[in-house]
């Protein structure tokens, strides 16, 4: 099962070169959303291969700034070094649809 790859400010860009393709999931502390989309997160990740990276919105001005973030959780695409597309869900099939739509897991 893909493990959550918590990152920051200070870590993020050299965790995030390591990789081609990966989710970046957005999230706050507060957020009961976030702690509830979490698991299927993790599923997903797991069932396409992707590693997951975990990003605290609030704390993390710098990578907050790669997706223009209006609500939370919101999980990320990244790929070839750059964020592709962004999407705010906790449903586990919207996710998944979201992911074949960029040619993901196709």
């Amino acid at each position: 099962m893909s493990e959550f790859i918590e990152i920051n400010d200070t870590n993020g860009e050299g965790e995030l070169k390591k990789v081609n393709l990966a989710l970046i999931d957005y999230y706050a502390s507060w957020c009961g959303s976030c702690r509830m989309a979490a698991p299927m997160i993790k599923r997903v990740a797991t069932d396409f291969g992707l590693p997951i990276f975990k990003i605290d919105a609030e704390k993390n001005e710098k990578l907050r700034e790669l997706v223009a973030i209006e609500n939370l959780p919101t999980v990320a695409i990244w790929k070839d070094d750059r964020m592709i597309a962004s999407i705010c869900t906790t449903k586990e099939e919207g996710l998944r649809e979201f992911l074949k739509s960029h040619g993901i897991g196709v």
